[in-house]
């Protein structure tokens, strides 16, 4: 039981992302490039979260990255019966760059300043 706590919340944010590829995205941009532009950050936040939940729940890297990214792939796959949406393999790449970011984030940035505080900071 206490290792389902610490996936609940990857699990709740799968199903916030599933809900989200549930909903038709016209009307977002005015031009194609904003469109673009707010629609592939959103991937890239999405799944870089993601990652860092499961990074979380698993506390490895590679299970968390593969499981971040095997769920962008059904993600995709769901998109294409959704009326007014498509899954387009492409977006899982952008979405593996947000897993990626994600975890480079996490290792080069909140670890390494964790390493530096006082140690009477750490117990907090």
């Amino acid at each position: 039981m206490k290792k389902l706590i610490y996936f609940l919340p990857s699990i709740i944010w799968m199903c916030f992302i599933f809900y989200l590829s549930s909903q038709s995205t016209i009307g977002i941009g005015q031009t194609k490039t904003e469109r673009f532009l707010i629609l592939k950050t959103f991937h890239l936040i999405e799944y870089a979260t993601l990652a860092i939940f499961l990074l979380f729940a698993f506390r490895r890297y590679l299970p968390s990255a593969l499981f971040a990214y095997l769920y962008a792939l059904t993600d995709e796959l769901h998109q294409r019966f959704v009326p007014g949406r498509e899954g387009k393999f492409q977006d899982t790449l952008i979405d593996l760059l947000g897993i990626t970011l994600g975890l480079i984030f996490i290792k080069y940035f909140l670890i390494k300043l964790y390493s530096k505080l006082p140690n009477k900071f750490k117990s907090l």
